[in-house]
């Protein structure tokens, strides 16, 4: 089921379209859209999928739990609690490192090895004036862990699967830029000078011109937890969107 709205404010493009994966008393299950805050935040203060789940009819008395995030820009599969013991259960399995997370990217160039590991410790950039940036921190940084596999390359770009073993903000984006290779479409870690316009004056045809895409080329294409209630092991999953699949099959990857 697909509920579509697609908005242009303070020339920030914010896609509200989302589709229902699952939905049963305890979860539901969503693919988020990007570029769409999870969270009120910046220009998504009124439009986020929080708002947009707490204003729609059928879940007027439910309450939602948001266990996990995802980037405004990033899309794909999202878990909400629809009580307090399913977030509960949830919330366990996440610190337990129990909740297996698959991501999708195209990158900017072919890494030298097919597969790896990235473990660069991730700090903050006090001096970038923006309170989330990331940065290779050896000696106070955060442990931080990603498994890659290259899918395919050709030309200038390459797809790959991730695997994030620790949960930190930016992990995956800031461990492909750390290795060379950054996500195709990253307002921050292609240059942050981009992203500092953005902020600003919002999406120009001329960083689109150097990222190649108006949103982050990641996408969570699975999640892996033990359900709750029934307490088997429960899968989902999201394709690619329109906009990342066309530029894959353009691109020949």
């Amino acid at each position: 089921m697909t509920f579509k709205t697609a908005v242009l404010r303070d020339n920030f493009y914010i896609d509200t379209q989302y589709r229902i994966i699952h939905e049963d008393e305890d979860l539901l299950i969503i693919d988020k859209p990007a570029p769409l805050a999870v969270h009120p935040v910046g220009a998504y203060s009124e439009l986020n999928l929080h708002t947009l789940l707490k204003n729609d009819a059928r879940w007027k008395d439910v309450p939602m739990k948001l266990v996990h995030r995802l980037d405004a820009e990033t899309s794909g599969v999202l878990v909400i609690a629809k009580n307090y013991d399913a977030a509960r259960s949830l919330g366990k399995q996440f610190l337990a490192g129990q909740v297996q997370k698959t991501y999708e990217a195209v990158i900017f160039g072919r890494p030298a090895n097919p597969q790896g590991e990235m473990t660069y410790p991730l700090g903050y950039d006090a001096t970038s004036g923006f309170q989330t940036i990331r940065v290779w921190d050896a000696k106070k940084g955060e442990r931080a862990h990603t498994h890659y596999e290259v899918l395919s390359s050709s030309g200038n770009y390459s797809r790959v699967k991730l695997t994030p073993l620790t949960g930190r903000t930016h992990q995956l984006r800031v461990h492909l830029a750390l290795l060379g290779h950054p996500i195709v479409g990253d307002k921050i870690y292609v240059d942050l000078n981009i992203f500092s316009k953005y902020v600003m004056d919002g999406l120009d045809e001329e960083m689109i011109s150097r990222l190649k895409l108006p949103r982050l080329a990641l996408h969570a294409s699975e999640i892996v937890f033990t359900h709750p209630r029934s307490r088997e092991r429960s899968r989902f999953s999201a394709p690619l969107p329109a906009l990342l699949n066309d530029f894959v099959k353009t691109e020949g990857l």
